[in-house]
């Protein structure tokens, strides 16, 4: 019997969180599944899909700023992939895939009038972005309308559910939770010793730092404004992913603002293996869905500061991390001043915080139910 096949669907070939979750799904899928992948560009995820020998296609037209025109010259260009590759499973990520995935997909189908299970992963919902009133009204719109093309949609916290349902972006029994998942004997994190002098040259008494794209979502400035504000000797390390659409914001920042000791690195491979560097890892989030960077910071046994948004709350709690209100740059400092001057007992919370990612947020678990939905 011919295996089934899936074709995933990303936006842009940058390595960020939609892209190491794709990444996850093609390569354990591939066994099992006939895969391949198309995504917009040739980027860092194009590198490590290929690595894997998977089928990478490229959407040209594909890109991340809102064009008219282009979106739907993608949609022209999708439509021709799915009349090639003739996929069982349609399997898109982010917003915009998931809109022009969509709507090429209506049209496939009803062309061929073959069966094709549309699958559709929301990775935060666009209507909790910190934008304007009438932005997050025509956001709420298309979220409704993209909802409507897909069989199934996977939110990766219970938190992108509640927010479907709260505002009615699609019926209730095409809503999964399925958590984002890591193999932690994968991840060969370096100690903390040889991670700080690949980053900074030298050794350090306290590094705070955190690995995000440099973008208004992760909210870094807020994350800068705090550690300016720390009395004891430090290093801050600003690992940057995807695109870093804000690098420019953010230089322009540290050159007016801040002494030699920030340290901003735009993109590293592999950044986790780095994750022991850090004394205390901060994600100051304005939005989010599920991060993987702060599952693998709990996997390296790092104090995790983060914000109470998205799905983080699921990932950390008073025994696991800790949680602040986003745009709080003074509890960001009260929180490293704490871990700094409370060593025991917070290695007593990075421990269950490591507990808690291997018995709740495994590559397995992801892979198993992700399957369910396919079959």
């Amino acid at each position: 019997m011919a295996k089934k096949s899936i074709l995933y669907i990303i936006t842009k070939s940058v390595w960020g969180g939609a892209a190491v979750y794709t990444h996850s799904l093609a390569k354990s899928m591939s066994g099992e599944f006939d895969v391949s992948i198309a995504a917009g560009g040739k980027g860092k995820f194009y590198e490590r899909i290929k690595e894997e020998s998977i089928t990478y296609y490229n959407i040209v037209n594909f890109q991340r700023n809102v064009n008219i025109f282009k979106e739907f010259l993608a949609g022209f260009e999708i439509l021709s992939l799915l009349f090639q590759v003739k996929p069982d499973i349609i399997h898109s990520n982010s917003s915009k895939a998931g809109g022009v995935v969509g709507v090429a997909g209506l049209i496939y189908k009803l062309l061929v009038g073959k069966k094709v299970k549309m699958i559709f992963t929301a990775h935060g919902w666009a209507v909790n972005e910190d934008r304007s009133k009438w932005q997050i009204s025509l956001i709420k719109i298309f979220s409704k309308i993209t909802s409507l093309f897909y069989d199934e949609i996977i939110c990766v916290s219970v938190f992108d559910k509640k927010t479907a349902l709260r505002y009615k972006l699609a019926r209730k029994d095409k809503l999964t939770v399925i958590h984002n998942g890591i193999d932690i004997e994968k991840i060969k994190f370096l100690d903390k010793e040889e991670a700080q002098k690949k980053l900074l040259g030298h050794t350090s008494d306290l590094v705070v730092g955190t690995i995000a794209e440099w973008t208004k979502n992760k909210g870094i400035s807020y994350l800068l404004k705090a550690v300016k504000k720390l009395d004891q000797k430090f290093e801050f390390i600003l690992i940057g992913g995807g695109e870093n659409p804000d690098k420019k914001e953010i230089y322009n920042y540290i050159k007016n603002n801040h002494p030699k000791n920030i340290n901003l690195i735009e993109f590293i491979a592999n950044a986790a293996t780095y994750l022991k560097a850090f004394d205390v890892f901060v994600l100051p989030s304005v939005k989010e869905g599920l991060p993987y960077t702060i599952i693998e910071a709990m996997a390296a046994e790092v104090p995790v500061i983060s914000t109470d948004v998205g799905g983080i709350p699921e990932l950390i709690n008073k025994e696991t991390g800790f949680l602040i209100k986003p745009k709080k740059p003074d509890q960001i400092k009260e929180k490293i001043e704490y871990i700094t001057k409370n060593k025991e007992k917070v290695e007593k919370i990075t421990k269950r915080a490591r507990e808690k990612i291997e018995k709740e947020f495994s590559i397995e678990q992801m892979i198993r139910k992700t399957k369910e939905v396919y079959n």
